[in-house]
């Protein structure tokens, strides 16, 4: 009995956060627009990131090998 009553609490719960409750909202075009800026933004501080750090994450976890820092003669 009791585990029937959590897990109708739980999909009751489950239930209630689907359900879409009305907005009464509006979002114009200059809103959207900075929506997508903000995206695109984002994504493209990312990649700059990824880009500028990545040699050195990789460098930090790369085996040395005996060559390494001796310059060739």
């Amino acid at each position: 009995m009791r585990k029937f009553v959590t897990d109708s609490a739980f999909a009751a719960l489950v239930f209630g956060l689907l359900m879409p409750a009305p907005a009464h909202a509006y979002l114009d075009g200059a809103t959207v627009s900075l929506i997508l800026q903000a995206l695109t933004g984002a994504v493209a501080s990312a990649l700059l990131f990824g880009k500028l750090y990545w040699a050195k994450l990789v460098s930090m976890f790369a085996r040395k090998s005996a060559n390494d820092g001796q310059g060739k003669s």
